[in-house]
């Protein structure tokens, strides 16, 4: 078991080294291209989301460490994981709302760089957070049935 949550850790931390990679290089881009005065409200919406953006994956990822840890400990089927479970569902619905800010600034661009399909793109970005609440929804209400079928058993036994 401890390999398979090591793998998952390694995992989770590459996905926060890329985001953090990804998020800093547009930001960089953006904050050196504030000279054009006529988007830079947008230019500071767009920087402004992505880093609430980053702050909320750095939050996902410290409840996903808590939740590996439980699974070490063979405390998964738990209220505690429980309500973990829900934060990270929370999160991801969080950071769905607030990548939604990069879509002034994504509009902007594809109506002046004649690119229409970057807006897909865009909203691709902002919907792939609401997809994966959703199967952690589903994922919620198996754990759900989980600790009650496991509280009948010790109830019998």
């Amino acid at each position: 078991m401890k390999i398979k949550t090591t793998l998952l850790k390694v995992v989770t931390a590459g996905i926060d080294a890329f985001v953090l990679l990804f998020s800093l290089m547009l930001i960089l881009g953006l904050y050196t291209s504030l000279r054009d005065y006529s988007v830079v409200p947008f230019q500071i919406t767009t920087i402004i989301a992505l880093i609430a953006t980053c702050l909320v994956v750095f939050v996902i990822s410290f409840f996903l460490f808590k939740i590996f840890h439980l699974i070490d400990q063979h405390n998964f089927f738990t209220q505690q994981a429980l309500h973990f479970v829900r934060t990270v569902r929370y999160l991801f619905i969080t950071a769905s709302i607030t990548l939604a800010g990069i879509l002034p600034f994504v509009y902007y661009s594809a109506k002046h760089g004649d690119a229409p399909g970057v807006m897909f793109i865009a909203f691709a970005f902002v919907l792939v957070p609401l997809a994966i609440a959703a199967f952690i929804s589903v994922m919620e209400k198996i754990l759900i049935n989980s600790i009650k079928f496991k509280q009948e058993n010790e109830l019998t036994i």
